[in-house]
């Protein structure tokens, strides 16, 4: 069984990703304090630090058990925050984030029930695309909603947001597939 140090606490990818779920909570509040600018800049850069903690970890020979948890939650979190946040603004149909939530309780169970198994289910390539496309649209979304484009650059800048999104809910749900296959037996 993995154990869990406090000295993992300390390593620089973990502390990249509780930042990143402190991060994209402050952005949110900023948001409603009403600092648009701010809440996309502070969002984006939480965002955009997604791929690097593991990359860290796995450069920096800091690969921990806490390290692999908190990558997953800080995952979820970002992705599920900034999306409420942008349904709750109006960019969104609510679906969007009944859909991402639904995947990510389906894949959340998937991983724990492999685990008790002592079982690990490796992220799959489809699944960064979708994390890759989700938080591109999110970022369109908010640029469109908090920073006031043009009309006519709304026009065809918030279509390409939404089915951005819609594609890579839809990658998303294949990788939770996937995983689910690879439990199974039925997929490698």
């Amino acid at each position: 069984m993995a154990t869990i140090r406090g000295a993992d606490f300390a390593t620089l990818p973990n502390l990249l990703s509780l930042a990143r779920i402190v991060g994209v909570a402050a952005a949110v509040l900023l948001y409603f304090a009403g600092h648009p600018l701010a809440t996309v800049i502070i969002g984006t850069a939480a965002c955009l630090t997604d791929h690097l903690d593991g990359y860290l970890a796995r450069r920096l020979g800091q690969e921990t058990t806490l390290g692999a948890m908190l990558d997953q939650a800080a995952d979820s979190f970002t992705t599920a925050i900034a999306l409420a946040m942008l349904v709750i603004a109006g960019g969104f149909p609510f679906v969007f984030l009944i859909v991402f939530l639904a995947r990510e309780f389906w894949v959340g169970t998937v991983r724990r029930y492999a685990a008790l198994g002592s079982r690990e289910i490796p992220s799959h390539v489809s699944g960064k695309i979708a994390t890759g496309f989700m938080y591109y649209s999110m970022f369109v979304m908010a640029v469109i909603l908090m920073l006031g484009v043009p009309e006519s650059i709304d026009g065809w800048l918030r279509p390409l947001a939404y089915y951005s999104m819609a594609f890579g809910l839809a990658l998303s749900c294949y990788s939770g597939w996937r995983y689910t296959l690879v439990l199974a037996g039925r997929d490698s």
